[in-house]
């Protein structure tokens, strides 16, 4: 009889861990459950960017490290060294291509009112404005090249500032490259309409177009936005300076002096080679040019 109720408080006893154990069980899947099904609290959202704090990390950063400003200093110089390098060159090669045309546009319109004839002299000063506008192409693409760099150097260092203020800056090489990038063709179309304006005030209007619209998208930085406006100017810019053009070659106005509308202007001959002695022998004429050029001033 003891034994039977010793085996009977045995089952009772394990009866109710048993039951202890389930409800453990059942307690732990519960937070688990909730675990997964997203209860868990939310991340809290970044503080607010203040100026101030910046402006002092900045400043303690500078201290502690004081090679940083110099390192700055370095990027802006050459920048800026760069930027007026790749401009004076850009200007060079558009004036002496707009004194270029307008002479031709001058003697197109002499001879045609019968008050000068075709000579030697003549064919001396198209080879040598010849010489100048195949050269001028590659001269110009240099320059807006190093333009571009100049800006990419001045622009890198807010890499290393926004590192040091705590703001995200993961993809900033690719941010300063293209920035750089459309900041360079604002750049250089603006010139180019100022340089063009006397002389082709339709395609001037065209670059002025072009540097205005690329003006204020830039500084939005909307890479769809961005990109659609490069599909728009080089698009456009080829439609209307070489497109258009040839279908009025192909196809000239019967009411025109020379068979295409007014508003339809050229910049001169902008033919670029791939070929490389092809460019060799545009830069040895433009330097052959350019000396000859030089004796007859100083006889």
């Amino acid at each position: 009889v003891k034994m039977k109720r010793l085996t009977q408080i045995v089952v009772v006893f394990l009866i109710l861990c048993r039951a202890t154990l389930a409800t453990e069980e059942a307690s732990e899947a519960t937070s688990e459950s909730n675990e997964s099904t997203g209860q868990a609290e939310l991340p809290t959202a970044p503080p607010p960017f203040n100026p101030r704090q910046a402006i002092a990390n900045v400043v303690e950063y500078q201290e502690a490290h004081p090679e940083f400003a110099a390192g700055i200093a370095t990027w802006i110089t050459i920048g800026i060294i760069l930027f007026i390098l790749g401009l004076l060159l850009f200007l060079y090669s558009e004036i002496q291509a707009v004194l270029v045309v307008r002479d031709q546009d001058f003697r197109a319109k002499l001879v045609s009112l019968n008050y000068m004839m075709e000579g030697k002299n003549i064919d001396d000063l198209n080879k040598e404005e010849n010489a100048t506008m195949r050269f001028r192409p590659y001269l110009s693409i240099l320059s807006m090249l190093l333009i571009f760099i100049s800006l990419a150097c001045l622009f890198y260092p807010l890499c290393d500032i926004l590192n040091v203020v705590g703001l995200p800056s993961a993809p900033c090489l690719l941010i300063v490259s293209f920035g750089a990038l459309f900041a360079s063709i604002c750049i250089a179309t603006f010139f180019m309409f100022v340089v063009w304006s006397c002389t082709r005030t339709y395609a001037a209007l065209v670059f002025l177009l072009i540097s205005v619209s690329g003006s204020f998208l830039l500084p939005t930085g909307n890479p769809i936005l961005l990109l659609l406006w490069m599909t728009v100017t080089f698009g456009g810019g080829a439609a209307y300076f070489w497109f258009v053009p040839d279908h009025y070659q192909k196809n000239p106005l019967k009411d025109s002096a020379n068979g295409k509308p007014s508003w339809l202007q050229d910049i001169g001959d902008f033919s670029i080679s791939t070929d490389g002695n092809e460019i060799v022998n545009a830069i040895h004429e433009k330097i052959e040019t350019e000396g000859k050029r030089f004796k007859k001033e100083k006889v």
